[in-house]
């Protein structure tokens, strides 16, 4: 006799996400896949400052910890439940983008 796994007993596994190891670095896709999210979502909320990688390898790759990862999680939870759609996230990292470039241009004014 084979045991059968209950319907509910899967579903209830399937939902339980991965939790990254503490301790350990992720590329850019590798993190974007833990946190059930495109690569190029990742590299909006860097750009838009919600996100930062652990650092920069000199040839220009990023690494994630556990932390980023669980963050983006977070903020993806956040961004579904409100309704908002990504586009909506990158016109407000433009929009954010552009104020703290006219912020620099005022300052550069009062120094000069």
């Amino acid at each position: 006799m084979t045991p059968t796994i209950q319907t509910q007993d899967a579903a209830v596994r399937a939902l339980v996400a991965y939790l990254p190891r503490a301790g350990v670095l992720y590329d850019l896709d590798q993190a974007a896949m833990l946190a059930g999210v495109t690569r190029r979502t990742m590299l909006l909320y860097c750009r838009c400052g919600l996100l930062s990688p652990s650092f920069e390898v000199p040839y220009g790759a990023m690494v994630f910890g556990p932390e980023a990862i669980l963050s983006v999680r977070g903020i993806e939870r956040v961004r579904i439940a409100r309704g908002l759609e990504r586009a909506w996230v990158a016109a407000m990292c433009e929009v954010l983008e552009e104020l703290e470039r006219l912020r620099a241009e005022m300052r550069e004014r009062r120094i000069a």
